[in-house]
């Protein structure tokens, strides 16, 4: 069979009939569906921190959203046009979330992916299923349409991301909630590693079923379940830490169990890149062991600030040009004005931990793994690194994720939730890193031969990053 030839899969993976024409509640009214918009819009008007990254007249979205939520035919509907509608903002921590009662219908196809280039290309694939779509094989097509101008038109214009990474891997993990007919089979055209076009045809899962099922890497293993923390010792006397999340605060406790075995260690690679974050604080207490300054200095921040009297005195300012100069020498001027417009800005002391850690600290060598799924505290954790000034401690990988901030929480109609980013943190002299990522030192990219290898690139090259004549070079 010459490398041209089509091969075509047909895989239904059911018994029995197709499954039926879902039936979606429809439990909200009118002026529930108003009220939920109006409060997304109102909470994000007085608290979001990014509008002029979003670029968006807000007020004129808001006009233009009231009537397609009054046409939605049911709460799934609904909740899909309200997640459009934030997507406008362009933030990862700002959302808008469906009822569970909604979120059960979600669907899923049997695979996980990787993005190169702007490209999906197959990273994990059910087991069972990897005889029919290998790892490594391009997505090219979904329902006839190209990859591209299938997520533009479907799934892009649904996902609130700060950077386009984020917006890609979010997409590619949930591409198929386009889709709401979990009836229709579907099919999509994958380009294998060996050049064979691979049309391909399955039901699609439900998250229990992906949630709950094995997956496959490049090799034919199977991924080792995910835990808070792992600690294992690789060739060279090198520490390999994994440090998953940042939500739980007994990783802390975990982290301290694994510091004897450390001191032995000739090297430490801390990989934070499947961490997507949780309490700034917790990945502090881990960093002061690995350095003798007495404060770790993380992300400078800011909030929008509103009193109602200096915006009333602002809309009779505001009927005149804004004067920087007279805003240089009358405070009341220039909160009165930018407070009208929505810009006045409170500013928050530069987020710093006392370094209180008494026994002698980790002085070895060490690097940080971070990626794209690198998130919110566990982003704060590089940018501490990245201000240390008594030792440097690269960072390898590929750009953080780009989002953090305190997002504001907040109940919807017919038990949905949302929340909007209401801080916004920059490194400590300002810069952003918001909508950029946190950018590594050596830059790592995947390439379609790693995935088929399965082996994890990144970690063999901290691995010899670390190795002493490595180490010397890169100080020279």
């Amino acid at each position: 069979m010459s490398n041209r030839q089509t091969i075509t899969l047909f895989l239904l993976l059911t018994t029995g009939t197709l499954w039926a024409q879902t039936n979606y509640p429809s439990t909200l009214t009118d002026a529930q569906k108003i009220a939920g918009l109006s409060k997304f819009w109102s909470e994000a008007s007085y608290n979001f921190a990014y509008f002029d990254k979003a670029r968006i007249n807000w007020d004129s979205a808001y006009q233009a959203y009231v009537p397609q939520v009054l046409t939605t035919k049911n709460d799934y509907d609904y909740y899909r046009t309200l997640e459009r509608f934030c997507a406008l903002l362009k933030d990862g921590h700002t959302n808008v979330n469906a009822p569970w009662s909604l979120l059960k219908y979600s669907t899923y196809v049997p695979f996980r992916w990787t993005i190169i280039d702007k490209k999906p290309y197959v990273s994990r694939v059910l087991k069972g299923l990897s005889d029919a779509v290998p790892v490594g094989s391009e997505l090219i097509t979904v329902n006839g349409q190209p990859v591209r101008e299938y997520l533009e038109s479907q799934v892009f214009p649904y996902i609130s991301a700060s950077t386009e990474h984020q917006k890609w891997n979010n997409a590619m993990f949930g591409f198929w909630s386009a889709n709401r007919d979990t009836t229709a089979i579907i099919p999509m055209t994958f380009r294998a590693p060996n050049g064979q076009v691979i049309t391909y045809k399955s039901r699609l899962f439900s998250q229990r079923e992906r949630d709950g099922s094995q997956w496959l890497q490049g090799n034919g293993s199977v991924p080792p379940a995910v835990k808070l923390s792992t600690l294992t010792i690789l060739p060279g006397d090198i520490a390999h830490v994994e440090l998953t999340s940042f939500g739980n605060d007994k990783i802390i406790d975990e982290f301290k169990a694994m510091v004897p075995q450390l001191r032995t260690a000739k090297g430490v690679i801390l990989d934070i890149r499947q961490n997507g974050g949780g309490n700034s604080g917790t990945g502090a207490e881990i960093l002061k062991y690995f350095t003798e300054e007495k404060r770790l200095v993380g992300s400078r921040w800011r909030t929008r600030e509103h009193r109602a009297a200096f915006k009333a005195w602002g809309s009779w300012q505001a009927k005149e040009p804004y004067d920087s100069v007279k805003a240089k020498k009358d405070d009341w001027y220039r909160r009165s004005y930018q407070t009208f417009k929505g810009d006045f800005w409170y500013t928050g002391d530069t987020m710093t931990f006392a370094n209180d850690i008494t026994e002698p600290k980790l002085l070895m060598p060490v690097v940080v793994l971070a990626g794209n799924y690198t998130a919110s505290a566990a982003e704060d954790l590089l940018i501490m690194i990245r201000q240390l000034k008594s030792r440097q401690i690269p960072i390898l990988g590929e750009p953080s994720m780009g989002t953090t901030g305190q997002p504001l929480p907040f109940d919807l109609p017919g038990g949905g939730t949302a929340r909007i980013c209401t801080k916004r943190d920059t490194y400590a002299d300002g810069r952003d890193f918001v909508g950029i990522g946190v950018l590594p030192d050596v830059e790592i990219k995947p390439t379609v031969a790693d995935l088929i290898s399965g082996k994890d690139i990144v970690l063999e090259k901290a691995v010899a990053y670390l190795q002493p004549k490595s180490i010397a070079k890169s100080k020279k």
